[in-house]
Parts: C-alpha cells; structure tokens; sequence
C-alpha cells in the first residue's frame, strides 16, 4: 500500500496540505502516469476509510478519476493556463478535493448527517430571531440553542431545543415541524408556540398562543397529549407525568417582544430568569429570600434598576459585589433584610 499518497489525499481532507502537495496532485492530474497512481491512491484510501465498517461499498476509482478531469475540463482551467498558471495546481485539487469529499459522504450517510448540522445560539443577555429554511420564524430567549439539520424543509422538520424559543410556524400537513427537547416531542403543524427548556432542570414548559400541538415521547405510546390554545402543558421527565391548565400566555411568551412579566413569581424563578436575561451572576447567601414572590414588569430598565424594585417590593436586600475584574459578569449578592 503506497501511503504517501495516501497521507497527501487525507492532508487534503484536512485542509492540511503543503505547496509540495499541491504540485504533487496537479502532475498525477496532468500525465498518463500519474492516472494510473490516482487510480491505485484512490482504491486504497477507501479502503483505508472502509476498512472498520460494517458494509462494503464497490468503488469504481476510474470513474471517480473521469469525473475529476471532467469537472476541471467543465470549469475551463486548461483553457486559461496561460492566464491562471500560478492558479491551475490550485484550482485541479480543488477538484479533487471536492469530489473526493462528496463521494465519501455520499457512501456514508451518519457521518454526512453529522456535518451537516446548523445550531443557532443566544448567549446569556442576547435574544435573536431567526427565519428556518422552511420560512418558520423563530424567537431565541437568552441562553438558548437550536440545532436542525440541512434535509430541514426537504425530508424533515425536526429541530432541538435547548433554553427557551418561541415558534411561529409555517403551516404544512406532508411534513409536520416537530421540536425535541428534554425526552419531549412537541409536533406541529402551523401554529404559535413557547417551549421553555432549559438546561439543569428535569421540566419542559409548552405554552400554546393559537393552533394545536401534540405532545409525545419516542418509544411510549401511551403518551400524547394535544393541546388546544391558551393552555400550558408541564412536563416532568423524573415522574413522566404532565399537567395541563388554562394559562397566561402573554406571561409566558411577552420575552420576545422584550418584556419579562412576573406574577407573583417565587424568588428562585426571579433570579433564573434575571440571570439568562442581564448576564449578571446573583448569589442568595440567605435561604430566606426564597420565601419571597415578586411582581413586575422589565422592559428597558436597568439590572440595577431592577434590583431596587425588588428591593421596594420584597424583603431583601441586594448589594453589587466589585471584583475589581474588568470585563466580568457583575455579580450581586441577595440577602433577606434584618
């Protein structure tokens, strides 16, 4: 087995390659020996990739070899050499290169589906809006991420959800959009939508604006639910169980339009949320100040702003702790008052 040729075709796969490297490719491309040693190169670097898989695929090398000289005589590179000499190595591994890459992934679907996931984040203070491939609108809350991947509007809708987002869907009855998150299915068709799942908690929140959507999990039958508009389904995945009720939905779903509603809201849900929202960090150094509720309104006030007012309203004191760091998060220490 010839692995120097071998190793240039995997340096290639890992836009590793050298000058030499490229001159080296660009002769095999360019002389009738050099058709024979990509001939060979290729049957052994598949085999060097195939060797530990379950499957064998036939690989017709010399078709491959066609097709590459075909793409470059398609592009006209020989055509301009005089123009683009410095260019034309260049360019033939390009070639190369790609094609190669397109039909390893084609011969390998998993690993295909692995490159080609898209995520979308929203860090801790940053709220997005993005547009899937299918029109779908979709509102990121902070500390959210959403991952689809790129068959999304062709052979399926599905996405993954970690945090908080609000759907407004795109209706279609062939493929249905269906959000994963925390061992939970939510399918829809053309709706609005909340899903608040965040990470570090064993719940998933839905809250429904219009429409309806089905709640399920994969494997368990027994489970669905449907849920019409105005309701909030609760998930636990430790006991399985959901609950739905009538809801408040601007409550839960006024964040997109940049405004937190609390209601009469335990502290603990205060200071996760407040969190995600100013990327600050809050510590409560006194267990009582979970005895407290609050109720308020945050548009575009200030974190300090707001701390006052919850100073005003509940019994707590709330203090700005300096680090003397530049560029760190600010942090805030909670405490009940004497």
């Amino acid at each position: 087995m010839n692995f120097s040729k071998i190793a240039t075709i995997i340096r290639f796969f890992s836009a590793s390659y050298s000058e030499k490297d490229l001159k080296n490719m660009f002769l095999w491309l360019n002389s009738e020996k050099g058709h024979h040693e990509i001939h060979q190169a290729l049957d052994e670097f598949w085999l060097s990739i195939d060797a530990d898989a379950d499957h064998n695929i036939p690989v017709d090398s010399g078709k491959m070899r066609t097709n590459i000289q075909d793409g470059i005589k398609h592009r006209n590179v020989l055509t301009v050499r005089s123009r683009l000499k410095r260019l034309l190595p260049y360019a033939a591994i390009l070639i190369l290169g790609g094609c190669l890459f397109a039909f390893y992934h084609s011969k390998n679907p998993n690993h295909r589906k692995e490159l080609s996931d898209t995520s979308v984040i929203a860090d801790n203070g940053q709220r997005s809006r993005i547009i899937l491939p299918d029109s779908s609108v979709v509102w990121l809350n902070s500390g959210t991420t959403i991952s689809y991947n790129n068959d999304f509007a062709r052979g399926n809708r599905d996405v993954r959800l970690t945090g908080q987002a609000f759907f407004e869907v795109v209706r279609n009855e062939k493929v249905p959009l269906v959000v994963r998150c925390n061992g939970l299915m939510v399918d829809v068709l053309g709706t609005k939508f909340d899903v608040h799942a965040y990470p570090g908690t064993h719940q998933v929140r839905v809250v429904l604006e219009s429409g309806s959507v089905r709640l399920s999990r994969e494997g368990i039958k027994t489970f669905n639910y449907q849920m019409v508009a105005g309701e909030l389904a609760e998930f636990d995945q430790e006991t399985n169980k959901m609950v739905i009720q009538k809801a408040d939905v601007e409550k839960y779903t006024s964040w997109r339009n940049g405004v937190l509603i609390f209601k009469n809201d335990p502290m603990k849900l205060v200071v996760e949320k407040l969190e995600r929202w100013y990327n600050i960090k809050i510590e409560v150094v006194d267990p009582e100040v979970y005895r407290s509720i609050f109720t308020g309104k945050v548009r575009k006030e200030s974190y300090e702003q707001i701390l006052k007012l919850i100073e005003y309203s509940c019994p707590v004191r709330c203090k700005i702790k300096d680090t003397g760091e530049i560029g760190t998060i600010p942090h805030i220490l909670i405490s009940r008052k004497d």
